[in-house]
């Protein structure tokens, strides 16, 4: 009868903590960073995933912000990302290849700017020759940052 009992109570304990956890998980979350720590490119090519933390961290890359995003020219606002100005499209809507694809000319302050992909292209590939990290680049070695 001991036994029962004291069984009893260590299915009453172990339950009770088990409601003190939960309702303590409930209660402090993490909070959600300003930036995101991942994000997945849907491209023709296949994902890409991007990772916040390596590139901007010590352990890292240690780049600032403004080595990936650029500013916008004469105006003092924070560095902003591509999806500002690209928003993702709707499933089966064309990507637009340039800036005139949705833009006049006179919209536009250089009438040069490279398409987005180019433009990532150049500078993911760049940045990982100059630090000798990550993927190596080459023209049959998509499959290393695209996953079909």
């Amino acid at each position: 009868m001991t036994s029962q009992k004291h069984r009893t109570i260590l299915y009453g304990v172990t339950i009770l903590l088990l409601v003190v956890a939960i309702v303590a998980y409930a209660a402090f979350p993490v909070p959600t960073p300003e930036e995101p720590i991942r994000l997945m490119y849907h491209t023709n090519a296949g994902k890409v995933l991007f990772d916040h933390q390596t590139h901007a961290s010590a352990g890292g890359f240690a780049l600032s912000c403004t080595d990936c995003h650029h500013l916008h020219v004469g105006e003092e606002i924070e560095p902003v990302s591509c999806a500002m100005c690209h928003p993702p499209r709707p499933e089966g809507m064309a990507v637009p290849e340039s800036c005139f694809d949705c833009h006049m000319p006179d919209e536009i302050e250089d009438p040069m700017i490279m398409k987005r992909s180019d433009a990532l292209h150049e500078q993911c590939m760049s940045c990982h020759e100059h630090y000798g990290k990550g993927p190596t680049f080459g023209p049959d070695e998509c499959a290393k940052c695209h996953v079909m």
